[in-house]
Protein backbone atom coordinates (compact mmCIF):
# COMPACT_ATOMS: atom_id res chain seq x y z
CA UNK A 1 0.00 0.00 0.00
CA UNK A 2 1.44 3.71 -1.09
CA UNK A 3 2.40 5.72 1.99
CA UNK A 4 0.21 8.40 3.01
CA UNK A 5 1.15 11.73 1.90
CA UNK A 6 -0.27 15.17 3.24
CA UNK A 7 -0.27 18.42 1.60
CA UNK A 8 2.48 21.24 2.65
CA UNK A 9 1.23 24.40 4.11
CA UNK A 10 2.59 26.07 0.85
CA UNK A 11 0.92 23.45 -0.95
CA UNK A 12 -2.48 23.98 0.76
CA UNK A 13 -2.30 27.67 -0.24
CA UNK A 14 -1.72 27.02 -3.77
CA UNK A 15 -4.80 25.08 -3.71
CA UNK A 16 -6.75 27.54 -1.96
CA UNK A 17 -5.22 30.43 -4.49
CA UNK A 18 -6.43 28.34 -8.15
CA UNK A 19 -9.90 27.38 -6.81
CA UNK A 20 -10.56 31.24 -5.45
CA UNK A 21 -9.28 32.65 -8.79
CA UNK A 22 -11.50 30.25 -10.73
CA UNK A 23 -14.68 31.20 -8.19
CA UNK A 24 -13.70 34.72 -8.29
CA UNK A 25 -13.64 34.89 -12.07
CA UNK A 26 -17.08 33.24 -12.47
CA UNK A 27 -18.59 35.67 -9.52
CA UNK A 28 -16.81 38.98 -10.57
CA UNK A 29 -15.92 38.76 -14.16
CA UNK A 30 -18.61 37.12 -16.24
CA UNK A 31 -21.97 39.16 -16.81
CA UNK A 32 -24.28 36.23 -15.59
CA UNK A 33 -28.39 36.79 -15.57
CA UNK A 34 -30.22 39.67 -16.11
CA UNK A 35 -33.28 38.59 -13.84
CA UNK A 36 -35.87 41.13 -14.21
CA UNK A 37 -33.20 43.67 -15.49
CA UNK A 38 -32.15 45.08 -18.97
CA UNK A 39 -29.09 43.46 -18.80
CA UNK A 40 -27.25 40.64 -17.51
CA UNK A 41 -25.53 41.38 -14.14
CA UNK A 42 -22.50 39.69 -12.89
CA UNK A 43 -23.19 36.95 -9.94
CA UNK A 44 -21.24 39.70 -7.32
CA UNK A 45 -23.44 42.90 -9.00
CA UNK A 46 -26.98 40.03 -8.08
CA UNK A 47 -25.37 39.67 -4.45
CA UNK A 48 -24.73 43.53 -4.08
CA UNK A 49 -28.28 44.29 -4.93
CA UNK A 50 -29.97 41.59 -2.83
CA UNK A 51 -27.49 42.41 0.12
CA UNK A 52 -29.05 46.25 0.28
CA UNK A 53 -32.42 44.54 1.30
CA UNK A 54 -32.09 43.85 5.21
CA UNK A 55 -33.58 40.50 4.82
CA UNK A 56 -30.41 39.21 3.05
CA UNK A 57 -27.85 41.52 4.25
CA UNK A 58 -26.12 38.96 6.47
CA UNK A 59 -25.00 37.65 3.51
CA UNK A 60 -22.29 39.55 2.82
CA UNK A 61 -20.75 38.59 6.22
CA UNK A 62 -20.93 34.84 5.13
CA UNK A 63 -17.84 34.73 3.26
CA UNK A 64 -15.47 36.49 5.53
CA UNK A 65 -16.60 34.08 8.45
CA UNK A 66 -16.05 30.63 5.98
CA UNK A 67 -12.89 31.82 5.10
CA UNK A 68 -12.09 32.74 8.69
CA UNK A 69 -13.43 28.72 9.82
CA UNK A 70 -10.67 27.87 7.03
CA UNK A 71 -7.83 29.79 7.92
CA UNK A 72 -8.41 28.77 11.54
CA UNK A 73 -7.76 24.94 10.68
CA UNK A 74 -4.64 25.68 8.36
CA UNK A 75 -2.75 23.25 10.47
CA UNK A 76 -5.29 20.55 10.55
CA UNK A 77 -5.92 20.77 6.82
CA UNK A 78 -2.33 20.77 5.46
CA UNK A 79 -1.60 17.86 7.84
CA UNK A 80 -3.90 15.30 6.36
CA UNK A 81 -3.29 12.76 3.69
CA UNK A 82 -4.21 13.84 0.55
CA UNK A 83 -6.76 10.96 -1.50
CA UNK A 84 -8.56 12.97 -4.47
CA UNK A 85 -11.77 11.26 -5.45
CA UNK A 86 -12.82 10.98 -9.21
CA UNK A 87 -16.50 11.50 -7.44
CA UNK A 88 -15.40 15.31 -6.59
CA UNK A 89 -14.03 15.83 -10.44
CA UNK A 90 -17.25 14.49 -11.73
CA UNK A 91 -19.16 17.03 -9.66
CA UNK A 92 -16.74 19.85 -10.93
CA UNK A 93 -17.54 18.92 -14.42
CA UNK A 94 -21.44 18.70 -13.41
CA UNK A 95 -20.86 22.00 -11.50
CA UNK A 96 -19.31 23.28 -14.65
CA UNK A 97 -22.24 22.18 -17.23
CA UNK A 98 -24.63 23.76 -14.64
CA UNK A 99 -23.07 27.32 -14.43
CA UNK A 100 -23.55 27.45 -18.39
CA UNK A 101 -26.86 26.32 -18.24
CA UNK A 102 -28.25 29.02 -15.34
CA UNK A 103 -26.11 31.68 -17.76
CA UNK A 104 -28.57 29.96 -21.01
CA UNK A 105 -31.67 30.31 -18.60
CA UNK A 106 -30.61 33.34 -17.17
CA UNK A 107 -30.98 31.78 -13.75
CA UNK A 108 -29.08 33.32 -10.96
CA UNK A 109 -29.98 30.41 -8.49
CA UNK A 110 -28.44 27.75 -10.74
CA UNK A 111 -25.56 30.29 -10.77
CA UNK A 112 -24.90 29.90 -6.72
CA UNK A 113 -25.63 26.00 -6.95
CA UNK A 114 -22.68 25.65 -9.91
CA UNK A 115 -20.55 27.79 -7.34
CA UNK A 116 -21.12 25.78 -4.37
CA UNK A 117 -21.09 21.95 -5.83
CA UNK A 118 -17.60 23.60 -7.66
CA UNK A 119 -15.79 23.82 -4.34
CA UNK A 120 -17.56 21.02 -3.16
CA UNK A 121 -16.12 19.07 -5.60
CA UNK A 122 -12.71 21.00 -6.14
CA UNK A 123 -12.05 19.92 -2.00
CA UNK A 124 -13.14 16.20 -3.04
CA UNK A 125 -11.22 15.56 -5.87
CA UNK A 126 -8.16 17.48 -5.76
CA UNK A 127 -7.75 16.62 -1.76
CA UNK A 128 -10.01 14.03 -0.65
CA UNK A 129 -12.54 13.20 1.99
CA UNK A 130 -11.16 14.02 4.85
CA UNK A 131 -10.40 17.45 3.75
CA UNK A 132 -13.99 17.64 2.76
CA UNK A 133 -15.15 16.75 6.35
CA UNK A 134 -12.84 19.10 7.75
CA UNK A 135 -14.27 21.70 5.62
CA UNK A 136 -18.24 21.19 5.44
CA UNK A 137 -19.26 23.88 8.01
CA UNK A 138 -17.20 26.61 6.22
CA UNK A 139 -19.07 25.53 3.31
CA UNK A 140 -22.51 25.28 5.10
CA UNK A 141 -21.35 28.88 5.79
CA UNK A 142 -20.97 29.78 2.84
CA UNK A 143 -24.20 29.18 1.50
CA UNK A 144 -25.52 32.13 3.74
CA UNK A 145 -24.30 34.52 1.59
CA UNK A 146 -26.86 33.77 -1.14
CA UNK A 147 -30.35 35.50 -0.81
CA UNK A 148 -32.89 32.40 -1.76
CA UNK A 149 -35.78 35.16 -2.70
CA UNK A 150 -37.70 32.77 -4.09
CA UNK A 151 -38.80 31.97 -0.48
CA UNK A 152 -40.26 35.74 0.35
CA UNK A 153 -43.40 35.04 -0.82
CA UNK A 154 -44.15 31.49 0.05
CA UNK A 155 -42.11 31.60 3.50
CA UNK A 156 -43.15 35.05 4.55
CA UNK A 157 -47.04 35.19 4.40
CA UNK A 158 -47.07 31.70 6.55
CA UNK A 159 -44.42 33.06 9.11
CA UNK A 160 -46.81 36.49 8.94
CA UNK A 161 -50.05 34.41 9.65
CA UNK A 162 -48.33 31.84 11.96
CA UNK A 163 -47.53 35.25 13.91
CA UNK A 164 -50.69 37.09 14.15
CA UNK A 165 -52.65 33.62 14.96
CA UNK A 166 -49.84 32.89 17.88
CA UNK A 167 -49.96 36.00 19.22
CA UNK A 168 -53.86 36.69 18.94
CA UNK A 169 -54.18 33.14 21.24
CA UNK A 170 -51.75 34.38 23.61
CA UNK A 171 -53.59 37.63 24.22
CA UNK A 172 -56.82 36.27 24.54
CA UNK A 173 -55.61 33.52 27.12
CA UNK A 174 -54.39 36.37 29.15
CA UNK A 175 -57.70 37.96 28.78
CA UNK A 176 -57.07 40.81 26.66
CA UNK A 177 -60.02 39.93 24.46
CA UNK A 178 -58.41 40.62 20.80
CA UNK A 179 -59.93 40.21 17.42
CA UNK A 180 -57.54 38.80 14.34
CA UNK A 181 -58.44 40.43 10.65
CA UNK A 182 -56.20 38.35 8.37
CA UNK A 183 -52.70 39.90 9.24
CA UNK A 184 -54.22 42.46 11.53
CA UNK A 185 -54.48 42.29 15.31
CA UNK A 186 -57.02 44.48 16.46
CA UNK A 187 -58.50 45.08 20.34
CA UNK A 188 -61.99 43.91 20.98
CA UNK A 189 -64.83 46.32 21.70
CA UNK A 190 -65.26 46.27 25.21
CA UNK A 191 -67.59 49.38 27.08
CA UNK A 192 -66.42 52.89 26.87
CA UNK A 193 -64.06 51.77 23.52
CA UNK A 194 -64.66 50.85 19.70
CA UNK A 195 -63.12 48.06 18.23
CA UNK A 196 -59.08 48.96 17.62
CA UNK A 197 -59.40 52.05 19.72
CA UNK A 198 -56.96 50.20 22.66
CA UNK A 199 -54.38 48.68 19.58
CA UNK A 200 -54.47 48.18 16.07
CA UNK A 201 -51.64 46.31 14.95
CA UNK A 202 -50.76 45.22 11.10
CA UNK A 203 -47.98 43.08 10.66
CA UNK A 204 -46.81 43.31 7.60
CA UNK A 205 -44.18 42.00 5.73
CA UNK A 206 -41.01 43.14 8.17
CA UNK A 207 -42.80 42.10 10.86
CA UNK A 208 -43.79 38.54 9.96
CA UNK A 209 -40.24 37.35 11.45
CA UNK A 210 -38.43 36.88 7.80
CA UNK A 211 -36.35 39.49 7.77
CA UNK A 212 -34.82 38.00 10.95
CA UNK A 213 -34.64 34.49 10.28
CA UNK A 214 -31.98 33.55 8.06
CA UNK A 215 -29.67 35.55 9.96
CA UNK A 216 -31.00 33.83 12.89
CA UNK A 217 -30.36 30.35 11.50
CA UNK A 218 -26.72 31.36 10.42
CA UNK A 219 -25.79 32.78 14.42
CA UNK A 220 -27.88 29.24 15.71
CA UNK A 221 -25.08 27.61 12.98
CA UNK A 222 -22.58 29.41 14.88
CA UNK A 223 -23.05 28.80 18.32
CA UNK A 224 -24.12 25.39 17.54
CA UNK A 225 -20.65 24.79 16.24
CA UNK A 226 -18.65 26.34 18.89
CA UNK A 227 -20.58 25.12 21.93
CA UNK A 228 -21.33 21.85 20.95
CA UNK A 229 -18.83 18.45 20.19
CA UNK A 230 -21.04 16.03 17.38
CA UNK A 231 -23.24 16.94 15.22
CA UNK A 232 -26.62 15.59 16.71
CA UNK A 233 -25.80 18.15 19.15
CA UNK A 234 -25.31 21.00 16.95
CA UNK A 235 -28.30 20.02 14.34
CA UNK A 236 -30.26 20.31 17.14
CA UNK A 237 -29.19 23.60 18.18
CA UNK A 238 -29.41 24.55 14.74
CA UNK A 239 -32.74 23.71 14.52
CA UNK A 240 -33.88 25.61 17.48
CA UNK A 241 -33.33 28.74 15.60
CA UNK A 242 -36.66 28.22 13.83
CA UNK A 243 -39.20 28.47 17.04
CA UNK A 244 -36.88 30.94 18.64
CA UNK A 245 -36.97 33.06 15.43
CA UNK A 246 -41.24 32.87 16.10
CA UNK A 247 -40.86 33.28 19.46
CA UNK A 248 -38.57 36.60 19.25
CA UNK A 249 -40.62 37.82 16.91
CA UNK A 250 -43.97 37.15 19.01
CA UNK A 251 -42.33 38.73 21.52
CA UNK A 252 -42.16 41.82 19.53
CA UNK A 253 -45.28 41.74 18.42
CA UNK A 254 -46.19 41.69 22.20
CA UNK A 255 -44.05 44.64 23.11
CA UNK A 256 -45.76 47.26 20.26
CA UNK A 257 -49.36 46.26 21.23
CA UNK A 258 -48.04 46.94 25.31
CA UNK A 259 -46.24 50.29 23.82
CA UNK A 260 -49.55 51.20 22.21
CA UNK A 261 -51.72 50.64 25.53
CA UNK A 262 -49.50 52.28 27.50
CA UNK A 263 -47.89 55.45 25.04
CA UNK A 264 -50.41 54.99 22.49
CA UNK A 265 -50.81 54.02 18.75
CA UNK A 266 -48.39 56.86 17.18
CA UNK A 267 -45.58 56.62 19.94
CA UNK A 268 -45.56 52.42 19.61
CA UNK A 269 -45.88 51.96 16.23
CA UNK A 270 -45.67 55.30 14.00
CA UNK A 271 -47.61 56.49 11.04
CA UNK A 272 -48.02 52.95 8.89
CA UNK A 273 -48.45 55.36 5.97
CA UNK A 274 -45.11 57.19 5.98
CA UNK A 275 -42.53 55.77 8.48
CA UNK A 276 -42.12 53.80 11.47
CA UNK A 277 -41.64 55.23 15.32
CA UNK A 278 -38.53 54.89 17.51
CA UNK A 279 -39.82 52.96 19.58
CA UNK A 280 -41.20 50.51 16.65
CA UNK A 281 -37.46 50.66 15.29
CA UNK A 282 -35.79 50.38 18.56
CA UNK A 283 -38.32 47.03 19.39
CA UNK A 284 -36.50 44.97 16.42
CA UNK A 285 -33.47 44.66 18.59
CA UNK A 286 -35.77 42.77 20.79
CA UNK A 287 -35.90 39.94 18.18
CA UNK A 288 -32.26 39.24 18.56
CA UNK A 289 -31.72 39.23 22.21
CA UNK A 290 -34.74 36.59 22.68
CA UNK A 291 -33.30 34.46 20.04
CA UNK A 292 -29.47 34.82 21.70
CA UNK A 293 -30.86 34.26 25.37
CA UNK A 294 -32.82 31.40 24.03
CA UNK A 295 -29.67 30.04 22.33
CA UNK A 296 -27.28 30.67 25.08
CA UNK A 297 -30.26 29.21 27.60
CA UNK A 298 -30.42 25.68 25.13
CA UNK A 299 -27.00 25.75 24.82
CA UNK A 300 -26.67 25.54 28.83
CA UNK A 301 -28.78 23.11 29.49
CA UNK A 302 -27.60 20.63 26.75
CA UNK A 303 -24.00 21.34 28.10
CA UNK A 304 -21.09 20.75 25.56
CA UNK A 305 -21.78 17.19 25.41
CA UNK A 306 -19.46 14.10 25.36
CA UNK A 307 -15.75 15.04 24.27
CA UNK A 308 -14.65 13.02 21.43
CA UNK A 309 -11.48 11.36 21.00
CA UNK A 310 -8.91 13.16 18.67
CA UNK A 311 -6.86 10.89 16.65
CA UNK A 312 -3.23 12.09 15.98
CA UNK A 313 -2.03 13.12 12.94
CA UNK A 314 1.28 11.44 12.05
CA UNK A 315 4.02 13.86 10.04
CA UNK A 316 4.07 12.28 6.87
CA UNK A 317 5.71 13.17 3.93
CA UNK A 318 4.57 16.63 2.21
CA UNK A 319 4.09 17.01 -0.98
CA UNK A 320 3.14 19.29 -3.84
CA UNK A 321 -0.61 20.59 -4.72
CA UNK A 322 -2.21 17.48 -7.18
CA UNK A 323 -1.48 19.04 -10.01
CA UNK A 324 -3.46 16.95 -12.66
CA UNK A 325 -7.07 17.01 -10.60
CA UNK A 326 -5.91 20.71 -10.17
CA UNK A 327 -5.81 21.09 -14.06
CA UNK A 328 -9.33 19.32 -14.25
CA UNK A 329 -11.04 22.09 -12.41
CA UNK A 330 -9.11 24.94 -14.02
CA UNK A 331 -9.93 23.85 -17.27
CA UNK A 332 -13.76 22.93 -16.70
CA UNK A 333 -14.55 26.79 -15.37
CA UNK A 334 -12.48 27.86 -18.48
CA UNK A 335 -14.58 25.93 -20.65
CA UNK A 336 -17.70 27.12 -19.00
CA UNK A 337 -16.37 30.82 -19.28
CA UNK A 338 -16.06 30.46 -22.51
CA UNK A 339 -18.87 28.49 -23.20
CA UNK A 340 -21.16 31.62 -21.74
CA UNK A 341 -18.83 34.10 -23.43
CA UNK A 342 -19.18 32.79 -27.21
CA UNK A 343 -22.42 30.73 -27.11
CA UNK A 344 -24.90 32.58 -29.02
CA UNK A 345 -28.08 35.59 -27.51
CA UNK A 346 -31.48 33.44 -27.18
CA UNK A 347 -33.83 33.99 -29.52
CA UNK A 348 -37.47 35.26 -28.44
CA UNK A 349 -39.74 33.35 -29.19
CA UNK A 350 -42.29 34.35 -31.93
CA UNK A 351 -45.83 32.34 -31.21
CA UNK A 352 -48.20 32.98 -28.52
CA UNK A 353 -50.35 31.61 -26.96
CA UNK A 354 -52.75 34.09 -26.59
CA UNK A 355 -54.82 36.99 -28.58
CA UNK A 356 -54.11 40.06 -27.40
CA UNK A 357 -57.51 41.35 -27.86
CA UNK A 358 -60.15 41.00 -24.87
CA UNK A 359 -63.93 40.33 -25.76
CA UNK A 360 -65.85 44.33 -25.18
CA UNK A 361 -69.32 41.31 -24.02
CA UNK A 362 -69.33 38.23 -22.33
CA UNK A 363 -71.62 36.48 -21.01
CA UNK A 364 -73.34 38.93 -18.63
CA UNK A 365 -70.71 41.11 -18.67
CA UNK A 366 -69.84 44.35 -20.79
CA UNK A 367 -66.63 45.19 -20.94
CA UNK A 368 -64.85 49.14 -20.48
CA UNK A 369 -61.22 49.43 -21.95
CA UNK A 370 -58.71 50.94 -19.33
CA UNK A 371 -54.91 52.08 -19.46
CA UNK A 372 -52.17 49.99 -18.72
CA UNK A 373 -51.11 51.44 -14.59
CA UNK A 374 -47.84 53.94 -14.61
CA UNK A 375 -46.09 51.68 -12.29
CA UNK A 376 -46.70 48.48 -15.30
CA UNK A 377 -45.03 50.82 -17.46
CA UNK A 378 -42.17 51.48 -15.67
CA UNK A 379 -41.25 48.13 -14.65
CA UNK A 380 -41.85 45.96 -17.73
CA UNK A 381 -40.20 46.61 -21.08
CA UNK A 382 -41.96 48.87 -23.76
CA UNK A 383 -42.16 45.94 -26.55
CA UNK A 384 -44.50 44.07 -23.42
CA UNK A 385 -48.09 44.50 -24.79
CA UNK A 386 -50.53 44.96 -22.07
CA UNK A 387 -54.29 44.81 -22.55
CA UNK A 388 -57.01 45.70 -19.79
CA UNK A 389 -60.90 45.83 -19.17
CA UNK A 390 -63.25 46.89 -16.44
CA UNK A 391 -66.11 44.17 -16.93
CA UNK A 392 -69.48 44.65 -14.99
CA UNK A 393 -72.55 43.01 -15.17
CA UNK A 394 -75.97 45.61 -15.81
CA UNK A 395 -77.81 46.54 -12.96
CA UNK A 396 -77.94 49.20 -10.30
CA UNK A 397 -74.99 49.04 -7.35
CA UNK A 398 -76.84 46.83 -4.96
CA UNK A 399 -77.30 43.76 -8.28
CA UNK A 400 -73.90 44.73 -9.83
CA UNK A 401 -70.69 42.73 -10.13
CA UNK A 402 -67.41 44.07 -11.19
CA UNK A 403 -64.16 42.38 -12.00
CA UNK A 404 -60.65 43.70 -13.44
CA UNK A 405 -58.72 41.24 -16.22
CA UNK A 406 -54.99 42.20 -17.32
CA UNK A 407 -53.82 40.40 -20.11
CA UNK A 408 -50.08 40.67 -20.73
CA UNK A 409 -47.73 38.96 -23.43
CA UNK A 410 -43.84 39.31 -23.18
CA UNK A 411 -41.64 40.76 -25.29
CA UNK A 412 -38.15 39.33 -26.13
CA UNK A 413 -36.50 40.02 -22.30
CA UNK A 414 -37.05 37.69 -19.73
CA UNK A 415 -38.83 40.67 -17.22
CA UNK A 416 -41.58 41.06 -19.65
CA UNK A 417 -43.13 38.01 -17.28
CA UNK A 418 -43.13 37.84 -13.80
CA UNK A 419 -44.91 36.76 -10.80
CA UNK A 420 -47.61 39.24 -9.81
CA UNK A 421 -46.86 38.63 -6.16
CA UNK A 422 -43.81 40.89 -7.26
CA UNK A 423 -46.17 44.05 -7.81
CA UNK A 424 -48.62 43.42 -4.84
CA UNK A 425 -46.66 44.91 -2.18
CA UNK A 426 -45.75 48.10 -4.44
CA UNK A 427 -49.62 48.48 -4.87
CA UNK A 428 -50.06 47.96 -0.84
CA UNK A 429 -51.34 44.58 -1.01
CA UNK A 430 -50.56 42.08 1.79
CA UNK A 431 -50.76 38.76 0.48
CA UNK A 432 -52.27 36.50 2.86
CA UNK A 433 -53.07 33.12 1.34
CA UNK A 434 -52.21 31.22 -1.65
CA UNK A 435 -53.54 27.98 -3.51
CA UNK A 436 -54.43 26.24 -6.86
CA UNK A 437 -58.10 26.74 -7.90
CA UNK A 438 -59.18 24.26 -10.82
CA UNK A 439 -61.73 25.51 -12.89
CA UNK A 440 -64.04 23.74 -15.09
CA UNK A 441 -63.98 26.09 -18.28
CA UNK A 442 -66.49 23.51 -20.48
CA UNK A 443 -66.89 19.78 -19.29
CA UNK A 444 -64.57 17.53 -18.72
CA UNK A 445 -61.89 20.58 -19.36
CA UNK A 446 -60.19 22.20 -16.10
CA UNK A 447 -58.34 25.49 -16.26
CA UNK A 448 -55.68 25.43 -13.05
CA UNK A 449 -55.04 29.11 -11.72
CA UNK A 450 -53.23 30.39 -8.95
CA UNK A 451 -55.80 32.50 -6.38
CA UNK A 452 -54.07 34.99 -4.01
CA UNK A 453 -56.03 35.95 -1.02
CA UNK A 454 -54.95 39.84 -0.22
CA UNK A 455 -55.82 42.52 1.80
CA UNK A 456 -55.08 46.42 2.61
CA UNK A 457 -56.14 49.39 4.14
CA UNK A 458 -58.60 52.08 2.40
CA UNK A 459 -59.46 54.86 4.37
CA UNK A 460 -63.27 55.43 4.53
CA UNK A 461 -65.50 58.66 3.25
CA UNK A 462 -65.58 59.73 7.07
CA UNK A 463 -62.15 59.77 7.81
CA UNK A 464 -62.04 56.19 8.68
CA UNK A 465 -60.28 53.15 8.24
CA UNK A 466 -61.20 49.69 6.33
CA UNK A 467 -59.69 46.38 5.54
CA UNK A 468 -60.36 45.97 1.62
CA UNK A 469 -60.08 42.30 0.92
CA UNK A 470 -59.55 40.99 -2.36
CA UNK A 471 -58.35 37.79 -4.69
CA UNK A 472 -55.93 37.85 -7.74
CA UNK A 473 -56.52 35.14 -9.47
CA UNK A 474 -53.98 34.53 -12.53
CA UNK A 475 -52.23 31.78 -14.51
CA UNK A 476 -49.42 31.53 -16.84
CA UNK A 477 -50.13 31.13 -20.82
CA UNK A 478 -47.33 29.34 -23.23
CA UNK A 479 -47.79 28.40 -26.98
CA UNK A 480 -49.05 24.94 -26.37
CA UNK A 481 -49.33 24.95 -22.19
CA UNK A 482 -50.70 26.88 -19.05
CA UNK A 483 -49.64 26.56 -15.89
CA UNK A 484 -50.36 27.95 -12.21
CA UNK A 485 -47.10 27.53 -10.96
CA UNK A 486 -44.13 30.14 -11.68
CA UNK A 487 -41.95 27.51 -10.77
CA UNK A 488 -43.06 25.29 -13.54
CA UNK A 489 -43.13 28.17 -15.98
CA UNK A 490 -39.44 29.14 -15.00
CA UNK A 491 -38.53 25.66 -15.26
CA UNK A 492 -39.86 24.90 -18.88
CA UNK A 493 -38.23 28.12 -19.46
CA UNK A 494 -34.95 26.70 -18.92
CA UNK A 495 -35.61 23.89 -20.93
CA UNK A 496 -36.32 26.17 -23.74
CA UNK A 497 -33.25 28.57 -23.37
CA UNK A 498 -30.71 25.25 -22.72
CA UNK A 499 -32.09 22.99 -25.05
CA UNK A 500 -33.36 24.88 -28.06
CA UNK A 501 -32.05 28.60 -27.83
CA UNK A 502 -35.06 29.90 -27.40
CA UNK A 503 -36.51 32.42 -24.78
CA UNK A 504 -40.29 30.87 -24.27
CA UNK A 505 -42.95 33.57 -25.15
CA UNK A 506 -45.04 33.66 -22.21
CA UNK A 507 -48.43 35.47 -21.07
CA UNK A 508 -50.40 35.53 -17.95
CA UNK A 509 -53.67 36.44 -17.44
CA UNK A 510 -54.97 38.30 -13.91
CA UNK A 511 -58.21 38.98 -12.76
CA UNK A 512 -58.78 41.14 -9.71
CA UNK A 513 -61.80 40.93 -7.59
CA UNK A 514 -63.02 42.55 -4.48
CA UNK A 515 -64.79 41.14 -1.22
CA UNK A 516 -67.02 43.88 -0.24
CA UNK A 517 -69.39 42.38 2.34
CA UNK A 518 -67.56 44.91 4.74
CA UNK A 519 -68.48 47.53 1.86
CA UNK A 520 -71.94 49.44 1.12
CA UNK A 521 -72.96 49.28 -2.66
CA UNK A 522 -72.18 53.11 -2.06
CA UNK A 523 -68.67 52.86 -1.85
CA UNK A 524 -67.74 49.59 -4.00
CA UNK A 525 -70.10 50.48 -6.82
CA UNK A 526 -71.37 46.35 -6.57
CA UNK A 527 -73.09 44.60 -4.68
CA UNK A 528 -72.18 43.22 -1.16
CA UNK A 529 -70.47 39.49 -1.95
CA UNK A 530 -68.56 37.18 0.97
CA UNK A 531 -65.53 35.19 0.36
CA UNK A 532 -67.43 32.37 -1.32
CA UNK A 533 -69.37 34.18 -3.84
CA UNK A 534 -66.24 36.21 -4.91
CA UNK A 535 -64.57 32.99 -6.05
CA UNK A 536 -67.68 31.86 -7.85
CA UNK A 537 -67.53 35.64 -9.36
CA UNK A 538 -64.10 34.74 -10.31
CA UNK A 539 -64.63 30.90 -11.75
CA UNK A 540 -67.91 32.64 -13.95
CA UNK A 541 -65.52 35.33 -15.49
CA UNK A 542 -63.02 32.83 -16.54
CA UNK A 543 -65.62 30.71 -17.89
CA UNK A 544 -66.95 33.44 -19.71
CA UNK A 545 -63.39 35.10 -21.47
CA UNK A 546 -60.84 33.03 -20.98
CA UNK A 547 -61.77 31.24 -24.15
CA UNK A 548 -61.70 34.41 -26.21
CA UNK A 549 -58.07 34.57 -25.92
CA UNK A 550 -56.49 31.68 -24.99
CA UNK A 551 -56.16 29.88 -28.14
CA UNK A 552 -56.05 26.05 -26.88
CA UNK A 553 -59.46 26.92 -24.86
CA UNK A 554 -60.71 28.63 -28.05
CA UNK A 555 -59.59 25.03 -30.18
CA UNK A 556 -60.81 22.84 -27.48
CA UNK A 557 -64.31 20.77 -28.46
Amino acid sequence: MDNPKNLSQPGLSVFLMVVAVATTTMIVLQPYAAGYGAFRLTLLEELLLRWKDPTWQHGALAPLIAGWLVWKRRDELAALPVRGSPAGLAAVLVAALAYYGGYKANNYYLGAFAIMLFLAGAVVGCLGWAHARRLCFPWLMLGFMWPLVFLEDSVSFRLRVLMVETTAWVLNTLGLETLREGTALISAATEGRAAGELFSLKVDGPCSGMRSLFALLMVAALFGYFRQRTLPRRLFLFLCGFPLAILANMARLLILIAGSMLFGQEFAVGDQEKEVSTFHFLSGIVVYLVALAGLQGIARLMGAGPTRPIRPIHPILPIKPPTLPLAVCALSVLAALAACRFSPEIRAGEAAGVIMQLPTAAGRFLGEPLPPDQAEKTLLPEDTQIVKMQYRSPGPPEMRDLAQVTLVLAGAERRSIHRPEVCLDGQGWSLIGSRVLPVEVRPGRVLPVRDLRVEREIRTPDGGKKTLRGHYVYWFIGTDVSTPSNTTRVWLSTWDNIARNVNHRWAYAGITLWVTDNLEPSQSSQRQRDDAATVRLAEEVIRAIAPHFQKDLADAP
